[in-house]
């Protein structure tokens, strides 16, 4: 889909839409009562696949309210593409019972790219390249490139245009354009969360939420979080909040019962 000269809102509406567009074709060729068993046992890609057959009205009578509500379990159960959608909705204000928050669909938006999910990672590539005042996202050609590179090396062509397209704006050196090179290493998450911790500073809810994107299980972070602590309280909504970012009840207890001296 060329961007060229699009402005970054309908960049983002355009090109998120494309890839999480509900379809009708697996809908149609899959039993919808089978469907339906399945999204109500907790399996995250039947879920999602009954969010489009309800938003698309495919083998089921047209219902946003429960296709959107399909989507919303299937991407608090990590389906990426689910949350790819709930950006969109969220950044547009496309459905009725999603009211427009652009920053909340930039949270869902990060969530999908954090899966390696190419549309996902595309798209956020293409905030960073444009900058949008709405999510507050800067312009940072660099950011862009390294994004661009992790949708290109999953055949994303798109994105292989685009750095070919910011290298010749001058906007990003050839090795950055590079997207066949393997990527320099990064510092691991744990690495990182641990460091931190060493500082006898109990941990924040972001650094929390950082780890658990980054990988490190519930078992290893629980047992961080016991030794060093955490500098906040386990309300409600925060326990629901690192339930969607994969707390498994352990970790939260140990969370609870670990509020560090204020």
């Amino acid at each position: 889909m060329n961007f060229r000269h699009s402005m970054v809102r309908f960049v983002l509406f355009s090109v998120l839409w494309a890839g999480v567009h509900f379809q009708p074709a697996t809908a149609q060729t899959q039993n919808i009562v089978s469907l339906q068993k399945q999204a109500k046992e907790g399996n995250a890609d039947a879920q999602y696949e009954l969010a489009k057959a309800y938003l698309s009205g495919t083998g089921v009578p047209k219902d946003s309210k429960q296709g959107v509500d399909w989507l919303r379990k299937a991407a608090n159960l990590g389906n990426p593409a689910a949350e790819l959608a709930l950006a969109i909705m969220y950044r547009d204000g496309r459905e009725q019972n999603i009211p427009k928050d652009p920053k909340q669909g930039l949270v869902w938006l990060w969530k999908s790219a954090g899966q390696n999910y190419a549309p996902a990672e595309y798209n956020l590539a293409t905030l960073y390249r444009r900058g949008d005042q709405e999510t507050g996202v800067l312009r940072k050609p660099h950011d862009a490139a390294t994004w661009f590179r992790k949708a290109a090396r999953q055949q994303g062509l798109n994105s292989q245009t685009s750095l070919q397209e910011m290298l010749q704006e001058g906007l990003i050196s050839k090795q950055e354009a590079n997207w066949k090179a393997p990527e320099p290493p990064t510092k691991p998450a744990e690495q990182v969360i641990v460091a931190k911790a060493e500082n006898s500073k109990p941990f924040s809810l972001l650094e929390v939420e950082k780890g658990l994107q980054g990988g490190i299980t519930c078992k290893r972070l629980a047992t961080l979080v016991d030794k060093f602590k955490v500098d906040f309280s386990l309300s409600a909504d925060l326990r629901q909040r690192l339930g969607r970012d994969g707390a498994d009840d352990n970790l939260l207890a140990t969370i609870s019962a670990s509020k560090g001296p204020s």
